[in-house]
């Protein structure tokens, strides 16, 4: 697996001029070397050491029930249990991860289906006892008592068809949900090609109408000498270094690392073999992190676990 990470230049004017490496508390680094064979070797050196997962051999792999083959969203519900949703059906799936097996304990519908309705239910987030699924389209159903008797709401945004919301992710810093869109920003003066997460308000249940962040694709091309057509899949955010992963599905297929605050820090590529069609992120609170593909050329659907290197 190919590594790309951004390099950062520092240079310090006096009497001599130097070149020095740094690290921040998360263990980051920036690196400047006046020589380029040593410099390249240090990039690649700190990009291993600032990404902790090595995505092309998952600790644990689970293969998935053939109603869950077009999985698309996941997040925890406690050390041994998940809670995923699929494309095409408004359902809830429990699933119970044993030693060798993903067994569904639960499922629960959430939404009636109309005849001829069509459902692209993107991603799944869990907050306390409340449930929120993301339509592609950009509506939220809150989903509270998802394990007794549902009582579901459907929660309008000014997010449309043409914006493709994906991924949605509770955010443990502002407390508010994340939601990423895989197709246009809707920002004015942005490019087509720029992407938008939004911040969800839980208090007011409603959707703010600046991005928290927007990702920029001139970004990508500083952190790589490769072309990188980035489309968001799934959003996390790490319960330790809080650090925002986003993972891209279509064209380029890999994880993106932000910053809190928004500043790309690594960009690292999937191997689609191992995962063919990455749709769903979460992670445990020691930072293990979980990742879902969907099952392509008649292939299951598979779970997989990424154990954090600390």
């Amino acid at each position: 697996m190919k590594i790309l990470k951004l390099k950062e230049s520092i240079i310090l004017m006096g009497l001599f001029a130097f070149s020095c490496t740094s690290n921040d508390a998360n263990g980051k680094h920036s690196d400047t070397d006046t020589s380029k064979n040593s410099g390249s070797q240090a990039n690649e050196t700190t990009s291993k050491k600032s990404f902790k997962y090595d995505l092309d051999h998952p600790q644990k792999k689970w293969k998935l029930i053939p109603d869950l083959l077009e999985i698309s969203g996941n997040t925890m519900v406690d050390e041994n249990h998940l809670l995923v949703i699929e494309d095409l059906r408004p359902d809830l799936y429990l699933l119970r991860l044993d030693a060798d097996t993903a067994v569904v304990e639960k499922k629960v519908r959430f939404k009636d289906e109309k005849p001829g309705e069509k459902f692209d239910v993107e991603d799944v987030t869990l907050v306390n006892n409340t449930v929120y699924a993301l339509w592609s389209h950009g509506a939220i159903f809150k989903i509270n008592d998802w394990q007794g008797k549902p009582d579901v709401k459907e929660i309008k945004t000014f997010l449309k068809k043409e914006n493709n919301t994906e991924g949605i992710c509770y955010d443990p810093v502002t407390k508010n949900l994340l939601v990423t869109c895989k197709g246009a920003s809707d920002v004015e003066d942005e490019k087509k090609s720029t992407r938008a997460v939004y911040e969800y308000d839980l208090s007011g249940d409603s959707l703010k109408s600046e991005p928290f962040m927007l990702i920029h694709k001139k970004d990508f091309k500083k952190a790589s000498d490769e072309k990188v057509e980035f489309y968001p899949s799934a959003i996390a955010v790490h319960p330790i270094t809080h650090d925002i992963y986003i993972l891209g599905t279509k064209d380029s297929k890999g994880m993106a690392v932000f910053t809190h605050s928004g500043e790309l820090i690594s960009f690292n590529l999937i191997d689609k073999e191992v995962l063919p069609q990455p749709e769903g992120i979460c992670f445990s609170p020691d930072g293990t992190l979980y990742i879902s593909t969907e099952g392509k050329e008649g292939g299951a659907g598979y779970l997989c676990r990424y154990d954090f290197a600390k």
